[in-house]
């Protein structure tokens, strides 16, 4: 069996992801639930969207920052 360099980035699938943001308003949302990379739930709390279609996924945890 092959190691992986634990140096390399995960697959996206196995990033978390923080928040996501709302393409109706460009908020920032945290109220959301994911099927491995899909978004399967999401609700904006500010304008009140809650279809996943409507929503891309935020900064990944651990994505640097210049």
């Amino acid at each position: 069996m092959e190691r992986q360099d634990p140096r390399l980035p995960k697959p996206s699938e196995d990033r978390e992801i923080d928040y996501l943001i709302c393409q109706t308003c460009m908020t920032p949302s945290y109220v959301f639930e994911m099927d491995g990379s899909r978004i399967s739930e999401a609700q904006c709390l500010v304008c009140g969207n809650d279809e996943p279609a409507q929503f891309s996924p935020g900064e990944e945890t651990g994505s640097d920052q210049s």
